[in-house]
């Protein structure tokens, strides 16, 4: 069953007009929207200005016959959907009876169907994450969209164990054991889509978290330039994947694109001409061809013994999800010396300083000079929503700090709107920096130089650091220096 849609505006409306909430309310929830861009029913009953009941009321009155809806209105649609299975999965479980298979399992069960769309609210989102956990008084769902996390609803308290239990379900996982962590996988068809779901339950003072990733493998993005590589750094890179041997390393934090930027570089050179072999954790996407295996540390299959075997396979190019090790850096390093294409990712917070980690990791600096071709680090910037963006005046203060013309270059700002939730931003790119490790710096490495003399080499060389390339990115108008100055590290 479906109810109505109301817009932001109209539920405010109308709460006034049922005489919920005051215009004093009214405004305040207002401004407090504008800041986080979650709903405007949301904020209301998290502000304490309105029940669970009266919410409900108002999403479910129906729209009158023939009027068509608007973007916006269709947008809200599912939330709509979501709230009447709310309400019916609250009467299901309200005396507290105990968690029937039926109620866990069935199609037709308002729980299961709530579940479903918690899942199709994060797709329609483009939710990397899903979150539901307890809070005070109630159940609290967020999304993680571009980045950041956003509040997606409020649920009844009752309902997080029946919650907990259907997502267990899903991610076939014991449903009886809550004091401990469990992890969990499940496939997810939407529309002509099938994902993969990562499930994850901990307990917490107050109950069960679960959080949920969503893994679409069919989206791999080919084509580096479409990750945010200027044509010029693209050129670079495909020049590296041309190498017969030697390693490729791209570094970051955990959710800066890692392996979308590494399977776009293995879109590139993946032929029926080479063995491609990848081992990962998890497998994250598909790439036809390719030989994909996936860690299994309770089977034994780790890293080290899996880049062993696969070594036994006839590779050209191996793909190792993670150097975590000095086993693992040892092999990868060696597998690079004796003929293989090897990329791996790191942790650390640029290019240079990888090579002090791996160093660090025990592997001898003649080894490390010798096989290491190219260092991509990288990090994730929000793009501005460009349905909403805003010019910046030209007499603000950023046209000085950026040392721009204000004739000459245009900067926007976040505005908001439907298209983006209202918070101003609008998809991801990368921002980015590549080592390319030339003669004089394989010297300097073999010899132990100061890290700080390695960088001055690699900036004599071309280097530019990857606050550089964002501010770039600034200046052709699609993100802004705060956007660049956190993903960065860098305070302005």
């Amino acid at each position: 069953m479906m109810y109505s849609v109301a817009t932001h505006k109209r539920i405010g409306d109308k709460l006034l007009e049922a005489g919920f909430i005051t215009e004093e309310q009214l405004r305040t929830a207002l401004a407090e929207q504008k800041k986080s861009g979650e709903l405007l029913g949301a904020i209301l009953f998290s502000l304490g200005f309105i029940t669970q009941k009266q919410l409900f009321t108002v999403l479910s009155m129906s729209r009158s016959e023939g009027n068509e809806p608007t973007k916006t209105e269709r947008s809200t649609e599912l939330n709509e959907e979501m709230a009447y299975l709310v309400k019916q999965s609250t009467f299901a479980f309200q005396t507290d009876s105990g968690l029937g298979k039926k109620e866990l399992d069935s199609p037709q069960s308002p729980l299961v169907s709530l579940v479903e769309k918690i899942i199709v609210s994060g797709i329609t989102r483009g939710a990397t994450d899903i979150h539901i956990g307890p809070d005070a008084n109630d159940v609290r769902v967020r999304y993680r969209v571009d980045g950041m996390l956003s509040h997606g609803m409020f649920l009844p308290k009752e309902l997080l164990n029946p919650i907990v239990s259907r997502f267990k379900i899903l991610g076939h996982m014991n449903i009886a054991e809550s004091r401990l962590p469990q992890d969990g996988s499940a496939e997810f068809h939407y529309r002509t889509k099938k994902l993969d779901l990562r499930l994850s339950t901990f307990p917490i003072i107050s109950g069960e978290n679960v959080v949920v990733r969503i893994l679409d493998k069919s989206n791999v993005v080919v084509g580096l330039e479409n990750l945010g590589f200027s044509e010029a750094d693209t050129e670079v890179i495909q020049e590296t994947l041309k190498l017969p041997y030697g390693m490729i390393l791209v570094t970051g934090p955990t959710g800066s694109g890692k392996t979308t930027t590494l399977y776009s570089c293995l879109s590139v050179i993946n032929t029926v001409n080479r063995n491609i072999f990848t081992l990962e954790d998890p497998v994250e996407y598909q790439l036809p061809l390719a030989r994909q295996s996936q860690v299994n540390v309770k089977a034994g299959l780790t890293f080290a013994t899996g880049l062993r075997s696969i070594l036994r396979q006839d590779p050209d190019v191996i793909l190792v999800g993670e150097m975590r090790d000095t086993e693992t850096a040892e092999l990868s390093v060696r597998a690079a010396l004796t003929g293989h294409l090897v990329f791996s990712t790191l942790h650390t917070n640029d290019a240079i300083a990888s090579i002090a980690r791996i160093i660090d990791m025990g592997i001898e600096p003649f080894l490390v000079a010798s096989t290491i071709d190219s260092i991509i680090a990288q990090r994730l910037v929000r793009l501005l929503c460009l349905e909403c963006r805003e010019r910046v005046p030209a007499e603000d203060v950023l046209y000085r700090t950026l040392a721009v013309d204000p004739a000459a270059v245009q900067l926007y700002q976040p505005g908001g709107c439907p298209a983006c939730n209202h918070t101003g931003f609008r998809g991801r790119s990368v921002i980015y920096e590549i080592l390319k490790v030339t003669p004089e710096i394989r010297t300097m490495i073999s010899l132990k130089a100061p890290i700080d003399d390695v960088r001055r080499q690699a900036l004599k060389d071309g280097f530019r650091a990857m606050y550089e390339v964002g501010l770039d990115k600034v200046k052709a108008g699609i993100t802004t220096l705060a956007e660049v100055s956190s993903a960065a590290r860098i305070s302005v």
